[in-house]
């Protein structure tokens, strides 16, 4: 339904001609950036929850944005029903748009201060030609109903919203063209706990009501186990290890996985030490290498992807 092949996603610095200047006669690549993706293959499956789980700095709200064509790759290819994006003409990428959405982790940074939650709720409606005006009113009031809000929201400004509750009406705003496939970026990051639990509960009500696929993207793997159907972990800019959620801690994991899993169950077998990689210099190899108790020699070479099961896939030398 929705691939990523073999991507790759650099940021690279905008520079002025003098800085551009320096570095060429300092001999210095000025391509170079951050590393966000480094060669990474995932595929999302009809009526799944995906967790994709990870340190800050894995790459994961990179590879989430690439999967809604928010970003392009700068290597490699993502598509949509058998389609690459960055090929596909305007009708294409308007049916895309329409049926992969992006729920973004910070709402109040991604809702236009400025716009009602009617507003707000009827700009994609108007962008993509959908409806009558007096159609899109009663879209948007059945939006804030389904989310918990109610219609006599809509003409508060964001401002006017607690945070759970503008998380409510970005999860609307992402709703508004029906999409298939929903991307939802830590969604319960910044939320008490309490409010998470909402939060969660509601997109776990309308996957079933709306028979959504979903892209669940945390730091927290208990969460996504409770949550996916699969789980892939990401570090570094690469894909660790992907398996079905019922299968952790039942099986041997990759060391990373494995260092998450013991940090949640508070046991000292495998504690992680040092820092993530830095991702404009990357390790040779494994990202994991340096802070990886199993580490040996051959690390220092890109990790293989293996697989004992359908399901299941590694990246690693020693396992």
């Amino acid at each position: 339904m929705l691939k990523a092949e073999s991507i790759h996603k650099t940021f690279r610095p905008t520079r002025s001609l003098s800085q551009e200047l320096w570095s060429f006669f300092a001999k210095k690549n000025s391509q170079d950036g951050v590393k966000a993706i480094r060669g990474l293959d995932l595929d999302v499956r009809p009526g799944e929850i995906l967790g994709l789980v990870g340190e800050s700095g894995s790459g994961k709200s990179t590879l989430g944005r690439l999967l809604s064509g928010l970003y392009q790759p700068d290597q490699g290819r993502v598509t949509f029903e058998g389609q690459n994006l960055a090929t596909m003409n305007k009708a294409d990428k308007f049916h895309f748009f329409q049926k992969v959405q992006f729920m973004f982790q910070d709402p109040s940074s991604a809702l236009n201060p400025r716009l009602t939650a009617q507003a707000a709720l009827a700009e994609g409606l108007i962008i993509h030609h959908l409806g009558g005006k007096s159609q899109r009113r009663e879209k948007t009031y059945q939006l804030l109903e389904e989310v918990g809000l109610g219609a006599a929201m809509a003409n508060r400004y964001p401002h006017q919203f607690s945070g759970g509750q503008r998380q409510r009406l970005g999860l609307a705003r992402a709703l508004c063209l029906d999409p298939e496939i929903l991307v939802a970026d830590e969604p319960t990051s910044s939320l008490d706990v309490s409010i998470q639990a909402q939060i969660i509960n509601l997109l776990l009500d309308l996957k079933e009501k709306r028979g959504l696929t979903m892209v669940f993207i945390s730091h927290d793997l208990p969460l996504v186990a409770l949550l996916a159907d699969r789980v892939a972990v990401m570090y570094g800019g690469l894909l660790m290890e992907v398996f079905p959620r019922q299968l952790l801690g039942q099986m041997r994991h990759h060391p990373y996985v494995q260092a998450l899993w013991s940090s949640t169950l508070a046991k000292g077998d495998y504690l992680l030490v040092g820092e993530p990689p830095d991702p404009q210099n990357p390790p040779v190899g494994c990202p994991f290498q340096p802070r990886c108790p199993e580490a040996e020699d051959i690390c220092s070479l890109p990790p293989p992807m293996k697989s004992d099961l359908p399901e299941h896939f590694w990246s690693c030398h020693i396992r």
